[in-house]
């Protein structure tokens, strides 16, 4: 769910025509933010890709106590 913002903004910069094959949901919310100015919009999407991250970390914590008890992280 979480990309290195980093590695991909470098390789894309500003080209549109790779967008379509490499966007990430990071690069996304940057973009939004940098070209359109809507703050909503991106608070919106980072606000999702936290609750998502949040909530794939739990259940795969739930999968790895009930498979090895002392695999998960908490």
């Amino acid at each position: 769910m979480n990309a290195d913002f980093g590695m991909f903004y470098s390789m894309i910069g500003n080209n549109a025509q790779l967008y379509p094959t490499t966007d990430v949901l990071d690069t996304f919310i940057y973009r939004n933010l940098r070209l359109n100015g809507d703050v909503g919009m991106s608070s919106a999407a980072g606000l999702y890709q936290s609750i998502l991250s949040t909530a794939i970390l739990l259940v795969m914590n739930k999968l790895a106590r009930k498979h090895n008890p002392d695999g998960a992280l908490f």
